[in-house]
């Protein structure tokens, strides 16, 4: 496990994967780039690394790919992303995805990324492939039946970035047995905590079939899973905006797969994609006017009332407080 849990800027970071990824091309080494945002990411990745162990995974988020240094590769695979530009081979299940690759396992029917990535890698008769295949759909799909599957997504909610690097080395290796012992069990265990502090704040939020919820700052919890905890206990829509920076806020939108609403629509509108049921966004407010992407969402939803994790301070929309605890999170 080359990495651990980074310190440094996100700037820094950035600059330490992008020149790894230099040094890979340099050397002949295949490089690939996932998803680092959840379980079908990073289980992409471990297939990767199962298949060429001396081959190097860059670990981004959806809005990376469009950064000049992304896309001045030409990436060997790419996984549960969109277009980086230039890659051989691809494989994804978002329709908002489109296909660029000179090799596409495309296809927005498919319940995980993994799935197709696995195809590409010729692994889908391998053991532990078929585990870590089995667990990103699981996830993807919000439909968690393996207890392991649930302490591997926990852990990926809330690991850091270096620890996610961790992760997929482990998971190539072991698989889900990873999850026994040594620093894979110590994440889920963590990530079991941060949970509980996720359902204490489910229980504060009205179950009304929409929900708009504003969060200011950053609380140290998985904002896709508040919005599945919530669809569990009967919200058919929940959108959440948090706050990342001073100009820079995501969007967290879930619907309910037997309900009419359409995320992949919202999150398009904001400037992000995703599924019908599950999308997102990373939102970048303009200098001038820094708290737009509240009431550009605000038009779109047309909510009778914001829920606000913390403090309304001077929003102008109805607006009722949620009073939780700010605990920092990289989410």
């Amino acid at each position: 496990m080359a990495f651990v849990q980074g310190r440094g800027t996100s700037g820094q970071w950035e600059s330490m994967i992008a020149l790894r990824a230099l040094l890979a091309k340099l050397r002949g080494r295949p490089i690939a780039l996932c998803d680092v945002g959840d379980v079908d990411g990073l289980a992409s990745a471990a297939l990767f690394k199962k298949r060429h162990p001396e081959g190097v995974v860059i670990l981004v988020g959806p809005s990376d790919v469009k950064k000049w240094w992304v896309r001045a590769f030409t990436w060997d695979f790419v996984a549960d992303l969109p277009c980086p530009g230039k890659a051989k081979v691809r494989a994804d299940h978002h329709v908002t995805n489109k296909p660029c690759a000179e090799a596409e396992y495309y296809d927005p029917n498919a319940p995980a990324a993994a799935v197709l990535a696995a195809k590409a890698l010729g692994l889908e008769n391998d053991a532990v492939a078929k585990e870590l295949v089995e667990a990103a759909v699981q996830t993807d799909t919000a439909n968690i039946t393996d207890q392991r599957v649930r302490l591997l997504d926990l852990a990926v909610r809330y690991a850091g970035r270096g620890e996610k690097y961790a992760i997929v080395d482990l998971l190539a290796v072991r698989g889900l047995a990873a999850l026994e012992e040594g620093p894979l069990k110590k994440l889920a265990e963590r990530g079991i905590e941060r949970h509980n502090f996720l359902l204490k704040i489910a229980e504060l939020l009205p179950l009304e079939e929409s929900l708009f919820i504003y969060s200011p700052v950053r609380l140290g919890i998985s904002y896709r899973m508040l919005t599945i905890e919530l669809e569990k206990r009967g919200v058919q829509f929940v959108n959440i905006l948090v706050r990342r920076g001073y100009r820079t806020y995501r969007l967290y939108c879930g619907a309910h797969k037997e309900g009419r609403y359409n995320c992949a629509e919202i999150a398009s509108k904001m400037g992000g994609g995703g599924h019908k049921f599950a999308a997102g966004a990373v939102i970048k407010a303009p200098i001038y006017n820094v708290t737009k992407p509240i009431y550009a969402l605000a038009e779109l939803l047309k909510p009778n009332v914001v829920y606000v994790l913390g403090k309304c301070d001077n929003i102008k929309l109805p607006c009722r407080e949620v009073p939780v605890m700010s605990r920092g999170s990289g989410d």
